[in-house]
């Protein structure tokens, strides 16, 4: 039940300032974790006596965070409080005393403000604990970009075994701007606490990220009660015409509480195969869902759906109004109509395209300048290159929507959650007959039509249009990479040989390029190997690149009676990349791998095999990948080595991440085992 009340500015300054204060004090009912100022010599040689995890050279010993909505002027407005404690145990740790602090404003000028804030570095000697309290002159900002400044400040007298404690309020009228958390960090964090009380006119979306457990994650309901004034023009007698004044109002309502702990988390540590660090730091963000003041009234919905963020994007004139000019490649790929097969057609205006415009100007969903420009400057933005591609197909007679997207180095996409800043990248969607598709892009020549750069390969994509619609954005190809071999043992265990190596699917563009730089790139991943001859194939986008070697790789000073060889070992299979023996984040590839090796060796007169590694097989559950190793006696001087890894998902669990590890583990201990030969 929604209560309000209203009174004249003389009670308002009474009885205001006690509603505000009753909110406030209605989330701190329960006692808080941490009190600025209040370190004690005990408490701080306490701190310091237990060790830091992992030895980190930081780390956070508390860090606590409160947000709440009151009334303000002609409204409502968010009071964000943080109070946070650090410890800086060496030197490489420093970094961790600047503090970071983003605010937000709009075109208007409206202002989030930073308040209260104060900062202290304790140091302890002995018995004696010191305090140097911040000045204020260390408080820098500047600009980041048109909606955000950032506020910077360096605690003072820090060195190794410093405790640092600062903390400030956030007011921001913004009421979609409700403060994120972010319970993990780059140094293991002791203990994290965050606390909203939201009332109950205010609906916003939690959207909670972590794969560490929450110590308490707990919701409540209180009374809640705040004040606000509305501004009025008033006309009452015995005051002046149209005299400014102020009506104060005061609300009753239920407010949800929220409580976030996690204790003891590990620092976040980049690993192979991830996404980008957002999608796995434990944190707890929100948005703005709805505004009811009043059970009678219509709710106010702040997020919308996607089919209404389509439309806004439609009406965009760097989006949908940049899809409807002309221009000189448009009337080209009309040209194209004659080509009967749909996808063939598909691919000849990317090729159009390409051959027109380069990227050259990063990820974007907007563009910045007009088709004419950027065709006459043959170069743009990705917006811009894919725009004019999603044009030029439907010029062409194709049914092509934009298809937009996140990158992985954005981070996944919430597809509950209709929000136009989850997306920073836009390609192309072309329905064909059959019910198939073909997902092109023009920025990277490299790839052929039907791959996708391999970082738009991040869950799920968003085609625009009538039908618009979720689509999965898989791998089509594997990152597939062949070597064979025939080479001549000689008697001092060297090889000399043809070499082939192949690199297809989303291998090959990282190698397509001169020959020249292809073969120092394979030198400099082999540099025991002496390479005599190299020719090269890469141009046809439509077949893998081919290197082809002709190399030799020294053995001793002299002939060996015995000789042990490792071929497939010395051609290189790639270290384990899986490093850590435990892993919390699942593993995500953009595509599966496969990697092939075979090698025909042929033994130098007089000498014999005597010992073989035993061929092997090992298999993850559930068709999630494979080892294969084999050797086989062709005749009775040559020998046919084959090793095989394939990893067919692009997504392990962190409980699938053992098997994994120990599948790349095996491998390459099978490929280190020696093939033993003598002469008699």
């Amino acid at each position: 039940m929604l209560m309000f009340a209203c009174s004249g500015p003389a009670a308002h300054r009474v009885v205001g300032s006690a509603l505000l204060l009753f909110s406030f004090t209605s989330l701190r009912a329960q006692e808080v974790p941490i009190r600025f100022g209040k370190l004690d010599a005990k408490e701080a040689a306490a701190l310091l006596a237990k060790p830091t995890a992992d030895s980190s050279a930081a780390e956070v010993l508390c860090d606590f965070g409160q947000s709440t909505i009151n009334g303000a002027q002609d409204g409502f407005e968010l009071r964000f409080e943080r109070t946070s404690r650090r410890l800086i145990r060496r030197r490489s740790g420093y970094d961790h005393a600047t503090v970071r602090v983003i605010l937000y404003h709009d075109p208007a000028g409206t202002r989030e403000q930073l308040q209260q804030l104060k900062a202290v570095t304790y140091n302890l000697n002995g018995k004696e604990l010191t305090r140097d309290l911040m000045k204020s002159e260390a408080v820098f900002s500047r600009k980041l970009d048109e909606r955000h400044d950032e506020y910077a400040f360096t605690l003072p007298n820090v060195r190794e075994g410093s405790i640092l404690e600062f903390t400030y309020r956030i007011r921001s009228p913004f009421l979609f701007n409700l403060q994120d958390w972010q319970f993990q960090q780059t140094v293991p964090v002791r203990w994290s606490e965050y606390r909203v009380q939201i009332p109950a006119f205010y609906q916003y979306k939690e959207i909670t990220r972590s794969f560490w457990p929450f110590a308490v994650n707990e919701s409540g309901a209180v009374p809640y009660t705040t004040g606000y004034r509305e501004s009025y023009i008033s006309s009452a007698a015995g005051l002046p015409a149209r005299t400014p004044s102020n009506r104060t109002f005061s609300i009753t309502t239920q407010a949800l509480t929220r409580r976030w702990v996690q204790k003891d988390i590990p620092a976040f540590r980049p690993e192979p195969y991830l996404t980008t660090e957002f999608d796995y730091l434990s944190r707890v963000d929100f948005e703005l869902q709805r505004i009811q003041f009043d059970a009678d009234s219509q709710p106010q919905f702040l997020i919308g759906t996607w089919e209404q963020i389509e439309e806004k994007l439609a009406a965009r004139e760097d989006f949908g109004a940049y899809l409807k000019r002309n221009s000189a490649l448009a009337r080209e790929a009309g040209g194209l109509r004659s080509i009967p097969d749909p996808a063939a057609r598909a691919v000849a205006v990317r090729q159009l395209v390409l051959g027109a415009v380069s990227c050259t100007r990063g990820n974007s969903l907007y563009t910045q300048n007009p088709p004419g420009m950027v065709l006459e400057l043959r170069q743009g933005n990705v917006a811009e290159v894919n725009l004019l591609l999603v044009r030029a197909l439907r010029e062409a007679g194709l049914d092509a929507q934009p298809l937009l997207l996140s990158t992985r180095s954005h981070g996944q996409v919430q597809t509950d959650l209709p929000v136009i800043s989850q997306f920073n990248y836009v390609a192309a969607y072309v329905s064909l007959p059959g019910g198939n598709q073909l997902l092109l892009d023009a920025t990277n020549p490299t790839l052929p039509a039907e791959l996708l750069p391999e970082d738009c390969l991040n869950g799920k994509g968003r085609v625009l249009g009538l039908s618009g619609r979720w689509i999965n954005l898989t791998a089509p190809a594997a990152r597939f990479h062949y070597t064979s071999a025939h080479l001549m043992l000689d008697a001092k265990g060297g090889m000399q040989g043809k070499i082939s190596q192949e690199y297809a699917g989303y291998s090959a563009p990282e190698y397509r390029q001169p020959l020249p730089a292809l073969r120092q790139q394979w030198q400099q991943a082999h540099p025991e190997w002496q390479v005599q001859q190299a020719e090269a194939s890469s141009i046809d986008l439509t077949r893998a690149v081919s290197l082809v070697l002709t190399a030799h790789l020294p053995g001793g000073k002299d002939p060996a009676a015995t000789l042990y060889l490792r071929p497939l070992q010395q051609l290189g299979l790639p270290a384990n990349p899986f490093i850590s023996p435990e892993r919390l984040y699942p593993v995500d590839m953009a595509c599966p791998t496969r990697l092939e090796y075979q090698v025909e060796l042929t033994l130098p007169p007089g000498y014999a095999v005597t010992e073989l590694p035993a061929n092997a097989t090992v298999a993850l559950p559930n068709g999630g990948g494979r080892f294969l190793y084999n050797i086989t006696r062709t005749t009775t001087s040559t020998l046919t080595v084959t090793g095989r890894l394939q990893l067919a998902k692009t997504h392990y669990s962190a409980q699938e991440y053992g098997a994994l590890r120990e599948l790349y583990t095996q491998a390459l201990a099978k490929f280190a085992e020696p093939i033993v030969v003598q002469h008699p």
